[in-house]
């Protein structure tokens, strides 16, 4: 459980511009000092912070680091800095595959734990892109749903996509997750959907979402996106939302929302798992 009910939560949204890594981590580290300067418990950053990696067939090899690397070692640095968790998805380069990958790091600078992205983006018909995105083609799926326990509450992780998949949320919730975080970085123009996945994750699991997105268009592949980085809480409520702009958006929240959301529509207690095996056939 958590040690305080109190929470000060940041989202960051920013544009990461392929090829301009040294100007992102600039962004960043500004973005994240005033995260912290507001005594932010826990800053959520965007979906492959560090370059979209679309701009060449190979531009997210050129920005995919291991981890722990230069990246984590930035978000480690401000994490410890002003005492919070940080996360926020890059491309990580493993021993023989990349991944999406989203590390959670604690206030004393330690990565805590990561999540691969397990449901990834692949769209080849979408109109609006040309020639499709096909993420499959550049990562491997990750196959956990971890879920942390913190001294801010129980937190659940997810990436940009995944927020399509209700069973994902769902799992976490079962397993106790008190905030998810959602690292995007949500193609425009699809701000109905956004809203509406995050609102309904948020009130379908009772719990606070988090979700920070990159904004604008990445102007060396073209691709535009949603922007709106949000805090919703457990009764899927918008409390906090960035405006269209590169901004640090920040909200206080209280964690006995959640217990005060539950006893009053104890939804879990009613659930009957007997009815949906379909789900995993």
């Amino acid at each position: 459980m958590a040690d305080k009910d109190q929470l000060t939560l940041s989202v960051l949204q920013f544009t990461a511009v392929d090829g301009e890594k040294e100007d992102t981590f600039r962004k960043v580290s500004d973005l994240l000092d005033i995260a912290g300067e507001r005594g932010s418990d826990l800053v959520v950053l965007p979906e492959v912070w560090t370059g979209l990696g679309y701009s060449t067939p190979d531009a997210y090899k050129e920005v995919a680091e291991p981890i722990p690397g230069p990246a984590t070692d930035l978000l480690a640095e401000k994490a410890k800095k002003y005492g919070m968790y940080v996360v926020g998805s890059t491309y990580e380069k493993g021993n023989r595959a990349y991944y999406n990958s989203a590390p959670l790091i604690d206030p004393e600078g330690q990565i805590l734990g990561k999540y691969h992205k397990t449901h990834l983006f692949d769209a080849p018909n979408r109109t609006d892109i040309q020639g499709g995105i096909m993420e499959s083609s550049k990562v491997d799926a990750g196959s956990e749903l971890p879920v942390y326990e913190t001294d801010i509450g129980r937190i659940g992780l997810s990436v940009c996509s995944d927020l399509r998949f209700p069973e994902i949320y769902r799992v976490l919730g079962l397993k106790g997750a008190q905030i998810i975080i959602c690292a995007s970085a949500f193609l425009s123009p699809r701000l109905d959907h956004w809203e509406i996945f995050l609102r309904a994750r948020a009130a379908e699991n009772q719990c606070f979402v988090v979700a920070s997105g990159q904004y604008g268009t990445e102007p060396k592949s073209g691709i535009s996106f949603v922007g709106r980085s949000m805090v919703v809480d457990p009764w899927g409520v918008i409390i906090a939302q960035a405006p269209d702009d590169e901004c640090c958006t920040t909200v206080h929240v209280d964690l006995k929302l959640i217990d005060k959301i539950r006893h009053r529509y104890p939804l879990m207690d009613q659930r009957r798992p007997e009815l949906y095996q379909e789900i995993t056939a």
